[in-house]
């Protein structure tokens, strides 16, 4: 079994990245806690040719998990530059966050989460994973959310995320009737064929030298991908010039600053716009320290 090993930047923490945000509970992944291992499935593309498909017996598991400050890549028949490749994007390992940290100068909360692990975002092995999962995040609970991934993984009969070519064959229909993701279906199969015949290049969505704006502007530009799908994907992506503002973020800023709803955007702006392009990261450290900070 191939199995790779990365050396860690000094400020990683695998359970912080993980648990970044809510992909770990969102399937192919599955996280114990108690090991700790991160398991999910390699895509059939671009990483490897090998498929996917639970009905054809060809799953292909891979397992992460820190040990000796190195994190270890282990699965099936993935090769190593594969494994690599995968690592390095599932946890953000490129991701440089010292700029941000130097700002954080008299922010002792928002230092803390940083020294913690915070601010590397988990991210799935594909961008297209990432995408759709962004899109089935939008207007609706968590559950719906992942009750759409689970039977979009099953209608398209594998294990693994499927790839833009298995969604994009599949009938209208079909999507509406068994993944039952409303009105999202449209801008799904729009996505699946755009990239699965090539006429959009996700890749040009991860470079790092496109200005965050350009990038924004093309998401916005796919059907069905709004201000909060766009920003929150550029997020997991680690461009942080954007607020990314939903109703969860909304809700959790009110309870720890206090005050007028009608003026909580305006307020959530002027706060976080000292932190310039990592305003975003400053803003979500901020909602979520309470997810570790129990833990200390």
């Amino acid at each position: 079994m191939p199995r790779v090993l990365l050396p860690l930047p000094s400020d990683f923490s695998f359970d912080a990245v993980v648990r970044s945000h809510g992909w770990y509970d969102l399937p192919p992944f599955a996280y114990d806690k108690d090991k700790p291992a991160l398991t999910t499935v390699a895509p059939s593309s671009p990483l490897t040719p090998t498929l996917s498909r639970g009905e054809r017996g060809l799953s292909e598991a891979v397992v992460f998990s820190v040990r000796g400050g190195a994190l270890v890549a282990e699965g099936g028949s993935v090769g190593a530059r594969e494994l690599t490749a995968m690592a390095r994007r599932v946890f953000s390992l490129d991701v440089d966050l010292s700029d941000f940290a130097a700002a954080l100068t008299g922010e002792p909360d928002l230092a803390r989460g940083l020294a913690r692990g915070g601010g590397r975002l988990l991210r799935a092995p594909t961008l297209f994973e990432d995408a759709v999962k962004m899109l089935f995040t939008t207007n609706c609970s968590w559950a719906a959310t992942r009750g759409m991934v689970v039977r979009l993984i099953e209608v398209t009969g594998g294990e693994g995320f499927p790839g833009p070519e298995d969604v994009a064959r599949l009938p209208v229909r079909r999507l509406r009737e068994k993944v039952r993701c409303g009105y999202r279906v449209e801008a799904l199969l729009r996505l699946a064929r755009r990239v699965a015949s090539g006429k959009l290049d996700l890749a040009r969505w991860e470079d790092p030298e496109a200005p965050a704006e350009q990038v924004r502007e093309a998401i916005l530009g796919e059907h069905g991908f709004g201000p909060y799908a766009a920003e929150g994907l550029l997020r997991i992506l680690g461009r942080h010039e954007y607020l990314a503002l939903d109703s969860w973020i909304r809700q959790q800023y009110r309870r720890l600053h206090p005050g007028p709803k009608k003026a909580t955007d305006r307020s959530i702006a002027r706060r976080y716009a000292r932190f310039g392009r990592y305003q975003g990261l400053a803003l979500w450290l901020d909602m979520t320290r309470h997810w570790h900070e129990a833990e200390e």
